[in-house]
């Protein structure tokens, strides 16, 4: 095909981002700061110090299960692909760049859920990381020879529509915590169930994956 550019084996682009996403888990779980305890403290003390570590510890699980789900569409994006190109390279950095952001605003959702600039900065960087893997995968849609075979349109168009409507509700959630914060939490969560009904698959066993 005139003007393709030359393949590019998919396991590198696998292995580096599944090492810039255990990074960013490591990064966020670090945030999460452990009280020191006096030995004299009583346990009402303890309790309350404990108590303290709920909101960051929410906040982690729910950026952990959100990258968990990312990871997950990643992978799969990448198993529908014969090999990568280096224009993708370039789309799959930038969905990486606002991954790597999302320490940043669990930190502060940890600290003051309760505030609607926090939730509009979390879903700030929701969206862009969603809107970030629509641009990808919209290069890979223009560019149908980087797909396998057998991997029919109508499975693309779902896939393309489902990450449609999660962008389109990440970004309401920037706005929703103007409302009220717990209307943006709930989108964040209604967007965690909705993929944990994923589309499923078709892998032809004899592309090579190398």
């Amino acid at each position: 095909m005139k003007g393709k550019q030359i393949p590019i084996h998919l396991n590198r682009i696998e292995a580096f981002s599944d090492g810039v996403i255990a990074i960013i888990i490591t990064l966020m779980i670090l945030e999460i700061k452990i009280p020191v305890i006096d030995a004299n403290a009583t346990s009402e003390m303890i309790w309350s110090k404990v108590y303290l570590m709920v909101p960051p510890i929410i906040a982690y699980l729910l950026s952990f299960v959100m990258i968990g789900v990312m990871w997950v569409n990643h992978h799969q994006f990448l198993r529908q692909l014969k090999h990568a190109d280096r224009k993708l390279l370039w789309y799959n950095l930038h969905l990486l760049f606002w991954m790597s952001l999302l320490p940043i605003p669990t930190n502060f959702l940890g600290q003051n859920y309760h505030r609607p600039e926090i939730t509009a900065l979390y879903g700030f960087i929701m969206f862009m990381c969603a809107f970030a893997f629509l641009l990808m995968r919209e290069y890979v849609n223009k560019h149908h020879y980087l797909f396998i075979d057998n991997l029919s349109v109508e499975l693309r168009k779902k896939q393309r529509m489902k990450l449609i409507g999660t962008s389109v509700l990440y970004f309401i959630s920037i706005f929703a915590g103007y409302i009220s914060v717990y209307v943006s939490l709930a989108i964040f969560v209604l967007i965690l169930i909705i993929y944990f009904f994923p589309t499923n698959i078709i892998v032809n066993e004899n592309t090579d994956k190398q």
